[in-house]
């Protein structure tokens, strides 16, 4: 159990990480206070790569490996409509509010203290990374697959939301862009042209209607659901557009390929007669340290066996620590997509909050569940980087 001074430091460290504002590509200034409260606890190192991604490493005897992420960027906020300051780090009523407090420096932090508190002792742990990655929220995977091609752990734990329960999957996300081409005439006659924007209505009923997509038993249905629609010429003054372009948001199950979920929708062009071209949406990303990538809209859905070892060994570890932890899965898109759905790391998740709180006005943490992770990072570091062979 944790005692009140634990839990002041491990509140005063979540406090800090959310007063410090961190938009993505913005992360900075909350990377260099994550080093600092590393650094303060211990940490045998305290690596900044060249994106930006902070790692700090606890190392014991033993010659297993595990990495906890969370991401340090933030989505965008408008403090007009917040009660509590987005960057105030307020405790009210046993809550943490502040942009980021559950989406997810209150992670980090019970991450830093809990794996932190074995900097001093480690024994037989193996080595021990606590990963604060960039460029999370448009990029869900590059920044920790950049951190995990050099550290090659065994085994990850994603750190976004789960209510302190053990998530062995989740659904993956592509962003399909589709453009359909007509043919452009004077609105009074339109019989002369042919309407791109009627085009991709039918385009987009026929997704409605016509195109069947599987489920899982774990991860739940694939879904495809059209997020924008624009017609070019943009604004159309009395002409018939000869352009419509719309994004379809595919949520991925682990059978589905980056290539299988874009021809599944020209096909389905293609079968209606709908002259169109569809292709993964590019993001470009640039870090706050200056580095650059080109984001291709695909990140991959993954599963964890619930009898493999690292899922055993996991709830094992937070039984043992005093919780009760039931296997779930992640109905948002994570790092893990990079670290189980691109490279193949045995993989789990473990989180404080619930998804339903990221990103909303008024953002906040139970202190109960940050408390909670605090202890269970620390149980699961000695438990997972034991482990040496994860298949």
């Amino acid at each position: 159990m944790m005692g009140p001074a634990q839990q002041q430091e491990v509140l005063a460290l979540a406090q800090r990480l959310v007063r410090t504002p961190s938009l993505t590509g913005r992360e900075g200034e909350v990377a260099r206070a994550v080093q600092q409260g590393m650094h303060a606890l211990g940490y045998h190192e305290v690596h900044v790569d060249d994106w930006g991604n902070v790692v700090g490493v606890i190392r014991g005897r033993g010659r297993g490996s595990v990495l906890f992420d969370a991401h340090l960027d933030t989505v965008p906020w408008d403090a007009h409509q917040w009660q509590h300051d987005p960057l105030g780090g307020a405790v009210v009523n046993g809550r943490l509010y502040g942009r980021g407090a559950s989406d997810m420096k209150g992670a980090a932090a019970a991450a830093i203290w809990g794996v932190g508190q074995w900097a001093r002792d480690p024994g037989d742990l193996g080595t021990v990374y606590v990963c604060c990655s960039v460029c999370e929220e448009p990029a869900e995977g590059p920044a920790l697959v950049h951190v995990c091609r050099r550290r090659q752990p065994a085994a990850v734990v994603i750190m976004e939301a789960s209510e302190l329960n053990l998530n062995i999957g989740q659904r993956g996300r592509a962003e399909i862009i589709v453009e359909t081409r007509g043919r452009p005439a004077h609105s009074s006659r339109p019989d002369l042209g042919v309407n791109a924007v009627k085009a991709m209505a039918r385009l987009i009923s026929a997704v409605e209607s016509d195109l069947p997509l599987p489920t899982d038993e774990l991860l739940g249905p694939a879904i495809l659901e059209v997020t924008d629609v624009k017609s070019h010429p943009y604004p159309g003054l009395s002409v018939v557009p000869s352009g419509c372009r719309a994004t379809f948001d595919r949520r991925l199950l682990v059978q589905d390929t980056a290539e299988g979920v874009v021809d599944q929708v020209a096909d389905l062009a293609e079968r209606l007669g709908i002259a169109a071209d569809a292709r993964l949406a590019e993001t470009p990303v640039r870090t706050y340290t200056g580095a650059e990538f080109t984001h291709r809209a695909f990140a991959p859905a993954w599963k964890t066996r619930p009898d493999s070892p690292l899922a055993q060994a996991a709830r094992a570890a937070l039984v043992a620590a005093g919780q009760n932890p039931q296997l779930s899965k992640y109905s948002f898109c994570t790092n893990g997509s990079g670290a189980a759905g691109v490279l193949g790391i045995p993989t789990v998740g473990y989180g404080p909050g619930r998804e339903a709180e990221a990103h909303i006005v008024d953002e906040f943490l139970a202190l109960d569940q940050l408390y909670g992770a605090a202890a269970g990072y620390q149980a699961l570091a000695q438990a997972l980087s034991r482990l040496e062979v994860l298949p």
